[in-house]
């Protein structure tokens, strides 16, 4: 039996499509399979279905968080629920991002490198002895990987209006 390839969503579960038409006008109502869409100080946050399985047979993912302003894959989800606790999550790490400035991330320490991702943000510093400099003991949220200084979002239980 072939997987089905096209999918719509009925409420908010994703469910195989047959007809090509059928998919085509459900696609073209981005609003309508819009979870969420968010600008947080410089970063445009979207997350949509995307009407295909993105994973696999095992571990279908159908929901795509994106974050314009990153160079980061997109964020990956199974459920509308899950694609909207990822949306949250990308955009607790954008809100923190937004507020730093270099002088704040750095206080007069060099990074020479930085990441994203949902649950975490980190900055490479130039060796392990500016990242302790940096950071002489984790705080809160905040840790040393090496000479990474890496800030993990606080992990909330419940949904944020």
């Amino acid at each position: 039996m072939t997987e089905p390839t096209r999918f719509v969503l009925n409420g908010q579960e994703p469910v195989p499509c047959d007809s090509l038409e059928d998919w085509q006008r459900f696609m073209g109502d981005i609003a309508g399979r819009t979870v969420a869409q968010n600008v947080v100080g410089k970063f445009h946050i979207t997350t949509t279905f995307e009407g295909a399985n993105l994973g696999s047979s095992t571990e279908p993912k159908f929901f795509l968080t994106v974050v314009a302003e990153s160079e980061d894959p997109p964020f990956l989800s199974e459920t509308w629920e899950r694609a909207e606790t990822t949306h949250q999550a990308v955009m607790r790490c954008a809100k923190g991002l937004s507020n730093l400035t270099p002088e704040k991330i750095a206080a007069g320490h060099r990074f020479v490198g930085f990441g994203v991702q949902s649950d975490r943000l980190w900055f490479v510093m130039e060796s392990e002895e500016s990242a302790i400099s940096a950071l002489p003991e984790s705080a809160t949220n905040w840790h040393r990987e090496g000479h990474t200084i890496v800030f993990t979002p606080p992990v909330r239980n419940q949904q944020q209006p």
